[in-house]
């Protein structure tokens, strides 16, 4: 009990000292002073270094101080500065002063925010936000949001929700009966599609060998002529922002025939549906309204 007592006591020295805190903030606001003249990607030298985190598991604690030196150090040269505008690897976004500042603010909040009366501030601006976004993008009243890590998980949770809802139709509870012996669902999407969403449909018991792979034009967008026929016992998966030619899927001309035929239709618009709050650009999603679940974000 001493040894935790003591080790209690150190913590919360730590917690008050800003010694610490001011430091961290030092090294951050000295990486954003330098992070326009080094390089995007980490040089060779970088990477080497971070041989030195490869260590046994310590015994005992280190110092706090310590741990945020050797980050400085050799974590920071050994980052890709997506910060800046200079990086093209992938369609990772970069940041924004109020984002960024309001993020380290975060960091030092805590929250939970599994629920309201875990954290009323956070679940309150994240009504507030999904109000924004809705209106943003021209949603129909009554959408909801669900905040998650990205568009991979929130591919996932649109699919899954429709898992639910089709089934449900059809009489059977996934929930409670699971999914042996539970009726069988029919994936269409088009054989340009992101991989995060075969990688979903994967997860969710589906099996990427039953997905029914509609043929696309040059620039990956889905060729209604092709389709197949529909039914309720389907999900139909569509694309907003092709990764390689940015293009959509003709929604209007698409999601008219689904909705007759009682689809549940979900679009990857990972970020896509950034175009649909632009008054040059939202004619390409015209007709994605009529979807029932979508995936954004930040990108």
């Amino acid at each position: 009990m001493k040894e935790k007592s003591t080790l209690q006591e150190r913590m919360f020295n730590e917690l008050s000292d800003p010694t610490l805190f001011q430091s961290a903030e030092r090294y951050g606001l000295t990486y954003l002073s330098e992070v326009r003249e080094r390089h995007v990607y980490p040089k060779e030298e970088d990477l080497q270094n971070l041989s030195c985190f490869a260590e046994p598991m310590p015994e005992q604690t280190g110092k706090a101080q310590d741990i945020i030196d050797q980050l400085h150090s050799v974590g920071a040269p050994a980052t890709v500065a997506q910060i800046g505008g200079r990086y093209f690897g992938f369609v990772n976004g970069s940041v924004i002063p109020a984002g960024l500042a309001a993020k380290n603010l975060s960091i030092f909040w805590d929250q939970n925010t599994a629920m309201q009366v875990i954290s009323p501030v956070c679940s309150k601006l994240e009504v507030v936000v999904q109000q924004w976004l809705s209106d943003l993008f021209g949603f129909p009243a009554g959408v909801v949001a669900g905040f998650v890590s990205g568009t991979s998980m929130a591919n996932f949770c649109g699919l899954a929700a429709a898992r639910y809802r089709l089934l449900k139709k059809q009489g059977w509870d996934i929930s409670e009966q699971g999914m042996i012996g539970a009726p069988q669902l029919r994936i269409v999407t088009s054989k340009h599609a992101h991989s995060t969403i075969v990688k979903a449909i994967s997860l969710l018991g589906f099996g990427k060998a039953n997905i029914e792979w509609v043929d696309t034009d040059d620039q990956g967008r889905i060729i209604p002529e092709s389709m197949p026929v529909l039914d309720s016992r389907t999900i139909l998966i569509l694309q907003a922002g092709n990764v390689n030619s940015g293009s959509f899927d003709p929604f209007y001309d698409v999601c008219g025939q689904a909705k007759k035929a009682g689809d549940w239709i979900h679009v990857d618009v990972a970020f896509g549906l950034w175009e649909g709050a632009t008054q040059r650009l939202n004619h390409l999603t015209k007709g994605f309204e009529e979807a029932d679940s979508w995936a954004v974000d930040g990108h």
